[in-house]
């Protein structure tokens, strides 16, 4: 029997797919949910949503909007495509029908300095197209669609809409995210839709003035999301080291590692290190082994070899 070759246990599992960075995504691959880490008050901001109360009644009689926000990095993305997972099951369980997930946020970034009106119409067009490649609406052809006309085709996707389907939707990140909440969350929610909006840009006080503009009508759901602190690294470190233990050797991490890892700032940022630190040891073969622990000397390598 062959030894087990070195293995790196902060490949993430989006690598078979690409070799991006790119978030946890359930939605198009459930064994992404169990690697979910409590990093940022994660945990607690997808609490928030999965125990609202009447969250699925509400979406299916008046629909809702779902806004995560904080620091660039933070996890925001990965907690959006939690929530449109854990959505997606919950109204295909109350429906017993079809759930269409339509990601908004690819090939948007062209659109961030356009006005507020700009952006909702480039959503609705979107959205139109891939509701008609879906065979999802009752009459393609209706008055409302050809018009093109964000005012006159969202408030009324429940009547566009074929009967046995809902809508999650994945609203692109911007600029102007305060007005754009307010124009959606006033006026353009419709039965069996949600849409799911991020921000690194909004504080609280931002959002605590969106809450209170909407208050009487429909204010978003609001998932916050916090700095990372020594927790959250010691725990997402704890849990990739702990759940690939039979899949080969490979090195642990020093206490003091650890604590220089909080200086990443971001979920994103440590995830990037912690892999290309691992990659680099495991190609210089000299310390990989389960008897190693990482050393800040080893972070400090790898950072100036990518900065060099």
């Amino acid at each position: 029997m062959t030894d087990r070759p070195p293995f790196n246990p902060f490949v993430p599992p989006q690598r078979h797919v690409s070799r991006a960075m790119v978030s946890l995504r359930p939605v198009d691959d459930p064994e992404h949910e169990e690697h979910y880490v409590d990093v940022c008050g994660s945990a607690r901001a997808y609490e928030r949503l999965t125990t609202w109360p009447d969250v699925v009644e509400d979406i299916l009689t008046t629909g809702g909007y779902v806004l995560a926000f904080g620091e660039s990095g933070c996890g925001k993305t990965a907690l959006v495509n939690r929530c449109a997972n854990w959505v997606r099951d919950a109204l295909r369980e109350a429906l017993g029908a079809k759930v269409i997930v339509v990601d908004l946020r690819r090939h948007a970034l062209a659109l961030e300095s356009s006005s507020v009106a700009k952006r909702i119409g480039w959503a609705c067009a979107k959205l139109v197209k891939v509701l008609r490649d879906e065979d999802a609406l009752v009459d393609p052809d209706a008055p409302e669609l050809k018009s093109g006309d964000p005012d006159l085709i969202l408030p009324e996707l429940d009547s566009l809409l074929d009967p046995s389907l809902a809508l999650v939707v994945l609203l692109p990140d911007h600029l102007d995210l305060v007005r754009e909440v307010h124009v959606y969350a006033s006026g353009m929610l419709s039965p069996r839709v949600l849409y799911l909006a991020e921000s690194a840009l909004l504080t609280d006080a931002h959002v605590r003035k969106i809450e209170l503009e909407l208050e009487d009508t429909r204010p978003p759901i609001v998932l916050r999301l916090r700095t990372l602190t020594r927790a959250d690294v010691a725990r997402f470190v704890g849990d990739r080291l702990d759940r690939h233990r039979a899949a080969g050797p490979y090195p642990g991490i020093d206490d003091t590692a650890v604590a220089e890892l909080v200086a990443t700032k971001s979920v994103k940022t440590l995830q990037r290190t912690l892999l290309g630190t691992f990659e680099m040891l495991r190609r210089e073969a000299v310390n990989y082994s389960e008897a190693y622990a990482v050393t800040v000397d080893d972070l400090n390598r790898y950072t100036r070899g990518i900065q060099s």
